[in-house]
C-alpha cells in the first residue's frame, strides 16, 4: 500500500504539468507574445511569457508574466525611452477545449475552439496598465464562425467573435479577425479591453508583433493585411530543403531537394489548407512526390526528422 501511495504522489505532479501545458489548444514550451501599445506620445510592446505551472483549488494552471516597455516620441529624431515595467500575472488554464482565465476570485472562459457558431459566454475585460476601479464587469463573447487554418505548418482551430459588453461599459473596438489556438487573439490583445477608468488613461494594448514558442517558426501578424507570416521558408531555404518546379505549372510531379545529413527515418507530409494531412511519403533522396490527382491550390510539404524542428514548404499545384 505505501508503494502505491508512493507511486501515485510521484506520477501525480507530472501528470498535472502535462495537463496544464496542453501545447496543443495554449501554451506550448516556451510560448511568448508580443503586442503593440499606444498611449498619446508613448508607444512600444506588452510581452506576455509563459513563465510555468501552477495548481489552483487542485487544477492545473498556467503563469503568464507580463512587461509594458514605451518610447516617447517628441518628433523626428526625439524620441526617448519611456521604460520597462512589469504588469500583473494573468493565470490561465485549459479545460477541454476551452482556454479559462482567472479573474475576481474564479475562472471565466475566454476561448473555446469546441464552440459551435451562436455559442456564447462571459469573459472578464481589462485594462493595460494603471489601476482602474470601474473594470470590473463581464462582456458576453458570440461566435461568429468557426474553422481550421494551416499556421506554421499546424493545423489551428479558429474563431470569430463578436464582443457584447455589459450597460454602461466600452470596449476598445472589438475582437476583430480569427483567434487560434496556441496564438489567441491576433488582431487585438488577447483579451477583451475597456477605457471607462476614472483616474488614468490606462492606453490601448493593438494587435499581436509576433509570436514565439520552443520547436516554432516566428509568427508575425500584418495588421494592415490580417495575415499571419510564419519564418518557414526562410529557415527551409538555410537548411536547403527545396521543392521544384514551384507552382507546379501542370508537372506530375515535385522534385524535393532534402538538407544535408538527413536521416533515413525522414518522412514527408503534404497538408491542404484546412489542416488535412494529402499524402504522407518516406524521405528518400532525390525523390519525386506523385501529386497527380490532387486538386490545383495551396499545400504545406512538412519534412519531419526525429529530434529536429519540422521544416515546411509551401507548394502551389497548378
Amino acid at each position: 500500500m505505501k508503494h502505491l501511495l508512493l507511486s501515485l504522489l510521484l506520477i501525480l505532479p507530472l501528470a498535472l504539468r502535462a495537463q496544464s501545458a496542453n501545447p496543443a489548444i495554449w501554451c506550448p514550451a516556451g510560448a511568448t507574445w508580443t503586442y503593440r501599445y499606444i498611449l498619446f506620445l508613448e508607444s512600444g510592446t506588452v510581452t506576455v511569457r509563459y513563465a510555468g505551472d501552477v495548481v489552483i483549488a487542485g487544477q492545473p494552471a498556467q503563469v503568464l508574466q507580463r512587461s509594458l516597455t514605451t518610447y516617447i516620441y517628441f518628433g523626428p529624431g526625439q524620441t526617448i525611452p519611456g521604460g520597462t515595467v512589469s504588469l500583473p500575472d494573468v493565470i490561465t488554464r485549459v479545460v477541454g477545449n476551452r482556454v479559462e482565465v482567472q479573474a475576481y476570485g474564479q475562472f471565466y472562459t475566454l476561448y473555446d475552439f469546441g464552440a459551435p457558431v451562436g455559442s456564447t459566454w462571459l469573459t472578464p475585460m481589462v485594462i493595460p496598465y494603471g489601476p482602474c476601479p470601474q473594470t470590473t464587469g463581464l462582456g458576453t463573447v458570440r461566435v461568429d464562425s468557426v474553422g481550421t487554418q494551416l499556421v506554421g505548418g499546424r493545423p489551428l482551430r479558429w474563431f470569430r467573435a463578436r464582443l457584447i459588453p455589459p450597460p454602461g461599459v466600452t470596449y476598445v473596438g472589438s475582437w476583430p479577425g480569427r483567434i487560434y489556438e496556441q496564438l489567441g487573439n491576433v488582431a487585438k490583445y488577447m483579451q477583451p479591453q475597456s477605457p471607462a477608468c476614472p483616474t488614468t488613461d490606462p492606453g490601448e494594448m493593438w494587435p499581436m508583433v509576433s509570436f514565439q514558442a520552443t520547436g516554432w517558426p516566428t509568427i508575425n501578424y500584418n495588421s494592415m493585411t490580417g495575415t499571419l507570416l510564419g519564418s518557414t521558408g526562410a529557415r527551409a531555404d538555410a537548411a536547403g530543403f527545396v521543392v521544384y518546379p514551384n507552382p507546379s505549372a501542370g508537372a506530375a510531379g515535385l522534385r524535393v531537394v532534402f538538407p544535408a545529413g538527413f536521416g533515413p527515418a525522414g518522412q514527408l507530409r503534404l497538408l491542404d489548407l484546412t489542416g488535412r494531412v494529402v499524402l504522407v511519403r518516406p524521405a528518400q533522396s532525390g525523390q519525386l512526390l506523385d501529386v497527380r490527382g490532387l486538386a490545383p491550390g495551396i499545400y504545406s510539404l512538412q519534412l519531419n526528422m526525429p529530434g529536429a524542428v519540422s521544416l515546411v514548404r509551401r507548394v502551389v499545384l497548378e
